[in-house]
């Protein structure tokens, strides 16, 4: 419902009439929104359309907005900071609305973490004024530090991937079985490499691992040797001048390492869900900080 008290009714021709956002002639971007939007976020562009869409006829608050341009304009060092701090703000309001529908890609996470680190900036540069409607701006800012700093760390700067499902966004160190899954699947012939020597300077004996498709991971020790073969290693396989053995241990790394894949996927997975989960909870606060800087876009 529009409180026809507060704007000024502008109907749909009136609004086609004055080309406020489409030129009845054949020129292209000769609209009045065309002309006069140099806003820097998208949602400081919707604002902006909405301002043109409904004046507001309440004289307090157009010389509320007019002092504040006045700033600006008065001030190019402070408007010029203001830009630069902006400028690095994406779409809060289309990443708050995909967090919500559980839809958000990698990327938009990094870039949500990118504006909040921007509307800090953003924040303490108009603390620094002495303007109290820039202070009432700021106040209006939430930094959501927890958010940004969780985003942080727990997923690369720049993941590989712009799909949950497809894995490579948790960065290391946040949980410690993908760590050894990544370990295993990116470094398997290294760890096979250290038990191979591991194995040959506790026993003395010249051995090798290798692998077939019916034992999978196996020891190989000549015959010439089998006299120093621990008891803790099962004999798989009896060959002319050969044993073949498995242990514990290689039957564990064998496990991981053929599920390594699939469940480094669904890890990631589960951390990204419970990392969107925990942004949700401060939507609404993100929803404010969307409107207050597509303000603050709107009258710089």
């Amino acid at each position: 419902r529009i409180d026809q008290e507060d704007y000024v009714w502008v109907d749909k021709f009136t609004i086609r009439n004055l080309e406020l956002f489409s030129s009845n002639g054949s020129r292209e971007k000769c609209a009045f929104a065309d002309v006069v939007d140099r806003t820097l976020t998208p949602m400081g562009g919707r604002l902006l359309k909405r301002w043109i869409a409904l004046p507001i006829k309440e004289i307090d608050r157009i010389n509320e907005r007019l002092d504040v341009v006045q700033r600006f304009y008065d001030e190019p060092d402070l408007a010029e900071s203001v830009v630069e701090h902006i400028s690095q703000v994406g779409d809060l309001e289309r990443i708050a609305s995909r967090i919500a529908a559980a839809r958000v890609t990698p990327r938009e996470i990094v870039q949500l973490k990118n504006s909040l680190s921007a509307i800090e900036l953003l924040k303490a540069l108009l603390e620094s004024t002495d303007d109290e409607r820039l202070h009432a701006l700021a106040e209006q800012i939430d930094l959501l530090a927890e958010v940004r700093e969780r985003i942080a760390r727990e997923v690369y700067p720049d993941p590989q991937n712009n799909q949950i499902q497809r894995g490579g966004i948790i960065a290391d160190g946040v949980d410690a079985e993908l760590d050894d899954l990544r370990r295993i699947a990116l470094h398997g012939k290294d760890f096979l490499n250290r038990i191979q020597q591991r194995e040959s300077e506790a026993t003395g004996i010249p051995l090798k691992i290798s692998y077939n498709n019916v034992f999978g991971y196996y020891i190989e020790v000549r015959n010439t040797h089998k006299d120093k073969v621990p008891e803790s290693w099962i004999r798989k396989q009896t060959l002319a001048n050969a044993a073949r053995y498995i242990t514990e241990e290689l039957k564990e790394y064998e496990e991981k390492i053929l599920g390594a894949e699939e469940k480094m996927l669904l890890i990631e997975q589960r951390v990204c869900a419970e990392l969107i989960g925990f942004i949700t909870h401060s939507l609404g606060a993100l929803q404010r900080d969307a409107a207050v800087v597509a303000r603050i876009d709107c009258l710089q």
